[in-house]
C-alpha cells in the first residue's frame, strides 16, 4: 500500500513550515547578513515562528522518511511539487501577496505534471 497520506501530511507540515518562517522573518524584518550576522541569526533563533516553522519542518522529515521506507524515491518524490503549489496559494490567501496569472498557468502545468506521474 502506497503511503499517500503519510506525503500529504509531510507535505502540508512543510508548507506550514514555509508560512511560519515567512511570518517570522516578517515580525523580525529584513535579513541583511552583511554587518550583524550574529545578531541576525540570533534574533531569527529567539523567533517563536521560526522556531515553530523548524519543528513543523521537522515533522515534514520524519513523515517522509517513513514514506520513503514503505515505497519507491519515484513515486515519493512527486510529491516535492505540490509543496510549491501550497506555498504560493498561502502566499496569496494568507499573506495577501499578489500573484500573477503567469505563476497560475504554472501552478497548474505543476499539478498537471503531478497527476501524471502518480497515475504512473
Amino acid at each position: 500500500m502506497k503511503p499517500v497520506w503519510l506525503l500529504l501530511i509531510s507535505v502540508c507540515s512543510a508548507t506550514m513550515g514555509q508560512i511560519c518562517f515567512k511570518k517570522g522573518v516578517f515580525v523580525t524584518g529584513e535579513i541583511t547578513l552583511k554587518q550583524s550576522v550574529i545578531g541576525d541569526l540570533f534574533k531569527l533563533a529567539l523567533n517563536p515562528f521560526v522556531f515553530l516553522g523548524l519543528v513543523f519542518y521537522v515533522i515534514s522529515t520524519i513523515l517522509w522518511l517513513v514514506a520513503l521506507s514503505k515505497t519507491s524515491l519515484s513515486f515519493v518524490y512527486p510529491f516535492t511539487s505540490l509543496v510549491f503549489v501550497l506555498v504560493m496559494l498561502s502566499a496569496r490567501f494568507v499573506f495577501l501577496e499578489p500573484v500573477p496569472l503567469l505563476r497560475y498557468v504554472g501552478i497548474a502545468v505543476i499539478c498537471l505534471g503531478f497527476l501524471l506521474s502518480s497515475l504512473a
